[in-house]
């Protein structure tokens, strides 16, 4: 059953030199217990994917399409509509966690004020000592070491690794349908980043809570997901089952970002990297938008930018395919 349906989904920004879009007639549909990996370079649209779903971009951000939750078109919803869904109906795991923490205000009582407002909103009577039972139980679910002490911390005292996992806790603790993960392990040592993509996997599979995971690593979103959704300049470029896009990606700018994969054997030469830089979206180029950086460019690229097809299950934006 699908949880959360996007359809044509576009976003602009109002500057100074006028309106610009960011996220191109996206579409994407999420089912429940769904983990879907968001890939791209800096500069793709991925975080603004996961923005526009919460609904927390910038003032001088505009919407058009659908975002369907369960049925409701978020983008009709006013706001005091959406804090009805926004934290314990879809939550957010920002980039750099510490941020989504006050930092004067000790860690457990921060999840302690959150689960009140779950519980209000449930129209739920529950006990101080029952709140702070049930925050202690989950860091030691999270193999936190010493909750009690955890609790009693402020974000600053925490390394970047428990601070990951305070917010976590505040994920399985408010039971969200659907949980965005923009960039989770970008500010935390690579060798932690193993922990949290088995966290995250393990409340999917515990809770039953969807994921949408923004990286820019697609051997994380490979470890990661069952489904990989491919970015480039706000547009989708292939879409399809994790498997069958790593072993055959179809699209070049795929096959680029899976060459870039550095290998384990010395022996396999100098890492590739995929050439050019990503295109601003103030100068965006005619035809294809990968294509003043593709090695198989042919002439209509340049000319007419192609539409998605469905080739084997998937969905890809290439000429080759038309």
């Amino acid at each position: 059953m699908v949880l959360l349906q996007i359809r044509n989904l576009n976003v602009y920004y109002n500057t100074l030199i006028g309106k610009v879009k960011i996220l191109n007639d996206l579409n994407l549909d999420v089912d429940y217990g769904d983990i879907v990996g968001v890939v791209g370079e800096s500069g793709s649209g991925k975080s603004t994917l996961g923005y526009a779903i919460a609904k927390i971009l910038p003032p001088n951000a505009s919407m058009t399409g659908e975002i369907l939750f369960e049925g409701v078109n978020l983008l009709n919803l006013d706001e005091k509509e959406m804090q009805k869904y926004r934290g314990t109906q879809i939550f957010m795991v920002f980039q750099n966690a510490l941020n989504s923490l006050n930092p004067v205000k000790k860690v457990g009582f921060q999840l302690e004020e959150a689960l009140k407002i779950k519980y209000q909103k449930m129209g739920k009577k529950v006990s101080e000592d029952e709140i702070y039972k049930e925050v202690i139980d989950v860091f030691k679910d999270l193999r936190l070491p010493d909750p009690e002490v955890i609790y009693e911390r402020y974000p600053h005292q925490l390394s970047g690794g428990q601070i990951q996992r305070v917010i976590i806790a505040m994920a399985l603790l408010l039971r969200p349908k659907l949980l965005i993960a923009d960039e989770p392990t970008s500010a935390i040592d690579v060798t932690l980043q193993a922990q949290v993509v088995n966290l995250f996997k393990q409340i999917n599979q515990e809770a039953k809570i969807s994921i949408i995971f923004i990286t820019h690593d697609i051997s994380l979103a490979y470890a990661m997901s069952n489904r990989i959704l491919v970015l480039y300049a706000g547009r989708i470029m292939e879409e399809g089952n994790t498997e069958e896009i790593i072993k055959d990606p179809m699209h070049p700018y795929t096959q680029g970002l899976i060459a870039s994969i550095p290998k384990v054997s010395k022996s396999s030469g100098k890492l590739y990297s995929i050439p050019g830089l990503p295109p601003s979206f103030y100068t965006l180029p005619a035809g294809c938008k990968f294509h003043p950086r593709c090695p198989k460019v042919m002439p209509i690229c340049k000319e007419k930018e192609p539409q998605e097809v469905h080739v084997n299950n998937r969905r890809v934006r290439c000429w080759l395919y038309e």
